[in-house]
Formats: structure tokens, C-alpha cells, sequence
């Protein structure tokens, strides 16, 4: 999925973290608008992909967030957000996305 140097993988997503959490725009203004579950579409993303990730970052949190109640309110953060990126056959996403598309409640 990525290269073995991931250090402008990790630019990015410091960047894109950085204006999610609420800092400065910069993201946007250098690569447009997140689209992440667009930008991902080549990659197959399941619920393994999502728990790997998950786990990556529940270990950056561990390292860099020493408040225990923002640590849990980042991760479920970060757990929505992934999960919303799946990109696999029955994400519950897409079935909701279709509902409302067709007018559905």
C-alpha cells in the first residue's frame, strides 16, 4: 500500500490531522478537500485494514496523549473516521448513503 520510505505519507497525514483536530487549513489549501474514502478507493479497506490502522494509531496516542479522557475521545474519533474509509463490499456506509440517495428514511 505504501512505499518503504513513509515519510511523505506521514507528511500528509500530519497535515490532514493537523486541520481535522481544528489547526490551519493547510491541508486543504495544498491538496483540496480531504475526500479520504475518494483518495483510498484503490486500496481495498475492510474491517482488518481499519484494526491495523486502529492499532497504529492507538499506539501513537499512547505515546504522545497523556490525558487518559482525551486519549479515549481521540480514539473514537480516529475509530469513526476509519471505519467510515471502508471501502468494502457491505460497508454500512454505502448502505446508508444509498437510502438516503433513493429518498429512503
Amino acid at each position: 500500500m505504501h512505499a518503504k520510505d513513509l515519510a511523505s505519507v506521514r507528511g500528509v497525514l500530519k497535515l490532514y490531522l493537523g486541520e481535522w483536530l481544528g489547526g490551519p487549513k493547510v491541508y486543504s489549501q495544498e491538496r483540496g478537500h480531504p475526500r479520504l474514502r475518494m483518495r483510498h478507493m484503490e486500496f481495498r479497506i475492510g474491517a482488518a485494514e481499519r484494526d491495523a490502522w486502529m492499532t497504529c494509531m492507538r499506539g501513537a496516542l499512547n505515546d504522545v496523549v497523556r490525558d487518559a479522557a482525551l486519549r479515549a475521545q481521540l480514539e473514537q474519533a480516529f475509530y469513526k473516521l476509519a471505519d467510515w474509509v471502508r471501502n468494502d463490499d457491505g460497508n454500512p456506509h454505502d448502505t446508508q448513503n444509498r437510502k438516503h440517495s433513493a429518498g429512503a428514511p
